[in-house]
């Protein structure tokens, strides 16, 4: 999912992609069983931080560009979803279980390699359908 994140955050228009992160947030939260509109919250401010930062920097199009990114926001993502239940409710804190940091280098590197075939099948699917050269009307 966080693939799909990174890859509105960089190709879609604002607003079309901040709905299409919200439903994929929701969607995400409806199945993980866990507090409703924390993904949908963590894609969002994601998305947004992309488009931010496209504002500033030139989000290149190559291929290992987008996965050093989807390697930086798996990062944030998993700091967000450390620091931000606690931040949420004091209440929480005896609830969660802290993921051990050997888990992060793995997750990242899986999430990496997956992102590889993903954003190939996202870049052909963005493309239009080349036109079909025809000879012109005079």
């Amino acid at each position: 999912m966080i693939v799909l994140v990174i890859f509105l955050g960089t190709s879609f228009p604002l607003l079309p992609g901040a709905f299409l992160v919200l439903f994929c947030g929701l969607i995400y939260d409806a199945f993980s069983g866990g507090v409703l509109g924390l993904f949908a919250f963590i894609y969002l401010f994601l998305y947004f931080s992309l488009k931010l930062l496209a504002k500033f920097l030139i989000l290149g199009e190559t291929l290992t560009f987008r996965i050093v990114l989807v390697a930086v926001v798996v990062i944030l993502q998993g700091l967000l979803l450390i620091f931000l239940p606690p931040a949420m409710s004091i209440g929480i804190l005896s609830h969660l279980s802290w993921p051990l940091p050997g888990w992060v280098l793995p997750q990242v590197l899986v999430t990496c390699l997956a992102s590889w075939p993903l954003l190939q099948l996202f870049r052909r699917l963005d493309l239009p359908p080349e036109e079909e050269s025809s000879p012109s009307v005079s």
